[in-house]
């Protein structure tokens, strides 16, 4: 009996504290936890942090400008390289007149650099305003970033030959959990879809019901 409730007591140890440090639940979406811990993301309620950066047009973007002409749907992808992210800029597109016809701001965050953001705007025919998070600031005020899990990367660069850190025109590779913001236009997080497995997204049903607390 002593030697059961000792490997009962082992094992949720090291489920709560998982050797060498990294959470293995976050890195099969390619978040190292070693490094430093897996982003949470801002939650509702929160004061959207202010942040500035420039277009894919070359044109400076300040989200206080923006809110002041209604209230944003801000979201983070990771980039062109990503299938799941593809998709979705793809959905968000097909959807734009649903969302600017209710007066909302459709701002996408990336970290790819300036050249790969133009490029996928390019691709996807993107309209909306596609921000370069070249300081990686705007990621880190949301609490989105990570950094990414080296087997991760070295999957990503066998399979599709794209190192990201260089797609970033970074050293260091860091993304972001492909969060979703709604913020009214006093600048308050009404609503937030945060979700560390790529594969799911806040679909635009989702953001139309919740785009209503900003009305």
């Amino acid at each position: 009996m002593k030697i059961k409730i000792v490997l009962i007591i082992s094992a949720l140890f090291i489920t709560a504290f998982p050797v060498g440090g990294q959470d293995h639940s976050y890195l099969r979406y390619g978040i190292d936890t070693q490094k430093s811990p897996a982003p949470l993301g801002l939650k509702t309620g929160d004061k959207a942090p202010d942040f500035s950066g420039y277009d894919q047009t070359g044109a400076r973007v300040q989200s206080k400008k923006i809110l002041e002409s209604g209230p944003m749907v801000l979201f983070f992808y990771l980039g062109k390289w990503s299938t799941e992210c593809s998709k979705y800029l793809n959905n968000y597109r097909d959807s734009l007149d649903i969302l600017t016809g209710m007066g909302v701001n459709l701002v996408a965050v990336t970290p790819e650099s300036i050249e790969n953001v133009e490029q996928t705007v390019k691709l996807h025919d993107l309209t909306f305003k596609v921000i370069y998070d070249c300081q990686e600031q705007i990621m880190k005020d949301y609490d989105v970033m990570f950094d990414v899990a080296k087997a991760y990367q070295d999957s990503i660069l066998k399979h599709i030959s794209v190192d990201i850190a260089k797609n970033n025109g970074r050293d260091v590779a860091h993304l972001p959990v492909p969060a979703t913001y709604i913020i009214n236009r006093e600048g308050i997080i009404v609503a937030v879809y945060f979700d560390p497995d790529y594969h799911k997204r806040a679909s635009v049903k989702w953001m139309i019901n919740n785009l209503a607390k900003t009305l």
